[in-house]
C-alpha cells in the first residue's frame, strides 16, 4: 500500500493502539472494583495516560508523514517505547500471571509487518528480554524457591521469534503479490489505452451493447455517424431490428440502412462479445461507399499502371489513323466518303480523349485547398458558361457568407462538369439552379447544382459514380467519378439528392476552419 491509501499497516496499527489504551483504562475505571492494575493501581493509570499520549503523538505524525520528511528511526522508536510501555503495564497488572503478556505478542507481529527483517527480529528480542526479565522480577519480588524458572517466559520468547518468522514470510509473499499485481495493473493499463487508441482511431463505426441494448461504448467513428454520441443510450430501432434478424440467422446477409440524414449507407455487422461475466454484442458499421470507394481505388490504380503502359502503343496507333483520314480528306473525297472519315476522324479523337483522361486520374496532382467565399467563384463560373452557351440559363440562391476550403481550380473543374450535366440532360429550355448555404444541425456549407430535366433513372443511379459508365453516345463515364474523387481529396462529398424533378448533386464541404492534412 501507498501512502496516499487510507489503511496503511502503520495507521491500522495506531487505531489498535489507541482502542487498547482506552479499553484497559475502561476495564480500570469502570467497574465498582478494578478488573486490571490491582498490584500497582498508580504505575498502571501513569503507564496507559501516557502511553494513550504518545500513541495520539505518534498517530498525528504518521497522517502527516507524506506532507514532509519522516525520520526513519520514528517507526522503530515508537515501537520500542510501546515495548517498554507494555512490559509496565503487564508489571503493574500482576506480571506474566496477568494475562496481558498477549499485548507484547500484538506489538511483535506489527513491528515485523512495519519494520521487516533484522529490525524486526530486534523487537522479538526486546519483547523476549522484557518478557523473561518480568519472570524474573517477579520471582525475586515474591521469593521463589528458584528465580531462574522462566519457563513461562522462554516459551512465550519462541512464541514471539516463531510469529516474527511467520509474519515476515507472509509480508514477504504478500510484497511479492502486490509487486506482481501493479506490473500487471500496468501491462493491463497500457493495453487498454493501445486498444483504446486503435479502436477510437478505426475508420469503422464500432458499438458495443447489451442485451437490454443499450450502449456501453462507441468510438469516434461510430459518433460521428449520428447525430449526437450514443454511449449510454438505446441502439435504434433499426439496427435492434437488424440484430434480431442476424440471431435467426447469422448467414443472412443483412440490409444496409442510413442510422441520420448526414450519414452514409451503412453495412452493419455484428458478432458475439464473452466477457465472462456478460453476455455483449459488438456492431460494426461499414461504410459501404468508402469499401466501394477503396474497391475502385485498387482498380484504378491497376487501370493507370495499364495504360501507362499501353499508352504510348495505343497512341502511336491512332496518330497513323488520324494523319491518313487527314490526308484522304485533303483529296476532296465524295461526301460519302468524307463522312465516314469524318466518323473515324470523331472516334480517334475520343480514344485519345479517354487515354487522357485516365492518365490525368492515375498522375492527378495534389489539390492546394484554400479559403475563400463561394458566391464569387460560382458567379465566376456561371458566367463563363453563359457566353459559351447560349441554350440554358441560370438561377442563382446563394447566401453572401458561404466559405469554403477547397482547391479553387479543382472546385472549378468539378462545377464545369456539373453545370455541362445539366445543360446537356436539361429540359427544354434548359435551366440550371444553383443553391449554397449551411447545414442547420452541423453548420458545414453545401452546394447544389440542379437540373429541370427527366431526372436519373433507378438503374443508373447505382452506377452513376463508377468509373466508365456512360448513358450517353459521345461521354466515356469519367466525369462524375472524377468529381467525387476532387472532392474526397479536399475532405468533401458528393452526392445524389432526391428531388421531385431533375437531377439535384449536393456537394457537402468540410469545416472552413479546418486544416487539411
Amino acid at each position: 500500500m501507498t501512502a496516499s491509501q487510507g489503511w496503511t499497516p502503520a495507521r491500522i496499527y495506531n487505531v489498535y493502539r489507541i482502542a487498547i489504551a482506552c479499553v484497559l483504562l475502561l476495564l480500570h475505571y469502570g467497574p465498582d472494583k478494578a478488573l486490571l492494575g490491582t498490584h500497582f493501581p498508580a504505575l498502571f493509570e501513569t503507564t496507559l495516560f501516557l502511553y494513550l499520549g504518545l500513541t495520539l503523538a505518534s498517530a498525528t505524525l504518521d497522517n502527516r508523514r507524506h506532507q514532509r520528511a519522516f525520520p526513519t528511526w520514528a517507526q522503530p522508536a515508537a515501537l520500542i517505547s510501546d515495548l517498554g510501555m507494555l512490559t509496565l503495564v503487564v508489571h503493574s497488572n500482576g506480571g506474566l500471571e496477568g494475562g496481558l503478556a498477549v499485548l507484547l505478542l500484538v506489538t511483535v507481529a506489527a513491528g515485523n509487518i512495519l519494520l521487516r527483517g533484522r529490525q524486526g527480529f530486534l523487537i522479538a528480542a526486546l519483547a523476549t528480554l522484557s518478557a523473561m526479565f518480568e519472570q524474573f522480577y517477579f520471582s525475586i519480588h515474591a521469593q521463589l524457591s528458584s528465580p531462574f524458572a522462566l519457563t513461562e517466559s522462554g516459551l512465550l520468547g519462541i512464541a514471539f521469534f516463531m510469529v516474527s518468522l511467520i509474519i515476515q514470510q507472509i509480508a514477504q509473499r504478500l510484497e511479492q503479490t502486490e509487486r506482481i499485481t501493479k506490473q500487471q495493473q500496468v501491462a493491463i493499463e497500457r493495453l487498454e489505452a493501445l486498444n483504446q487508441q486503435i479502436v477510437q482511431r478505426m475508420r469503422t463505426g464500432i458499438l458495443v451493447f447489451d442485451d437490454t441494448f443499450h450502449v456501453l461504448m462507441s468510438n469516434q467513428s461510430a459518433n460521428n455517424l449520428f447525430d449526437n454520441p450514443m454511449l449510454g443510450k438505446h441502439l435504434p430501432g433499426s439496427l435492434t431490428s437488424r440484430f434480431q434478424r442476424w440471431q435467426d440467422n447469422p448467414l443472412l446477409p443483412l440490409p444496409t440502412l442510413r442510422v441520420s440524414e448526414q450519414s452514409p449507407v451503412l453495412s452493419p455487422r455484428f458478432a458475439q462479445l464473452d466477457t465472462g461475466h456478460e453476455s455483449l454484442t459488438l456492431l460494426f458499421l461499414e461504410n459501404t461507399a468508402q469499401v466501394a470507394q477503396e474497391a475502385q481505388q485498387m482498380n484504378l490504380a491497376s487501370l493507370g499502371r495499364l495504360s501507362a503502359t499501353l499508352a504510348h502503343e495505343i497512341r502511336n496507333p491512332l496518330s497513323a489513323i488520324n494523319h491518313a483520314t487527314d490526308l484522304l480528306l485533303d483529296d476532296e473525297p465524295s461526301p460519302e466518303d468524307q463522312h465516314l472519315l469524318q466518323i473515324i476522324r470523331n472516334h480517334v479523337t475520343r480514344v485519345n480523349g479517354i487515354i487522357h483522361d485516365v492518365l490525368d486520374l492515375s498522375r492527378r496532382p495534389k489539390g492546394q485547398a484554400e479559403r475563400f467565399t463561394l458566391t464569387a467563384l460560382i458567379q465566376e463560373v456561371t458566367a463563363q458558361w453563359e457566353m459559351k452557351d447560349a441554350t440554358g440559363s441560370f438561377s442563382l440562391h446563394c447566401q453572401p457568407d458561404v466559405e469554403v476550403r477547397f482547391d479553387r481550380n479543382q472546385l472549378i473543374q468539378v462545377l464545369d462538369n456539373l453545370i455541362g450535366n445539366a445543360l446537356r440532360h436539361g429540359g427544354t429550355p434548359c435551366t440550371v439552379t444553383l443553391r449554397c448555404g449551411h447545414h442547420d444541425r452541423t453548420g458545414l456549407p453545401w452546394l447544389k447544382v440542379q437540373d429541370n430535366g427527366q431526372g436519373i433513372s433507378e438503374e443508373a443511379m447505382n452506377y452513376l459514380f463508377e468509373p466508365f459508365y456512360t448513358t450517353a453516345k459521345d461521354g466515356n463515364g469519367l466525369g462524375l467519378y472524377l468529381c467525387r474523387e476532387l472532392c474526397h481529396a479536399n475532405q468533401a462529398t458528393l452526392d445524389l439528392e432526391e428531388t421531385p424533378k431533375g437531377a439535384s448533386f449536393v456537394i457537402t464541404f468540410a469545416h472552413p476552419h479546418r486544416q487539411f492534412q
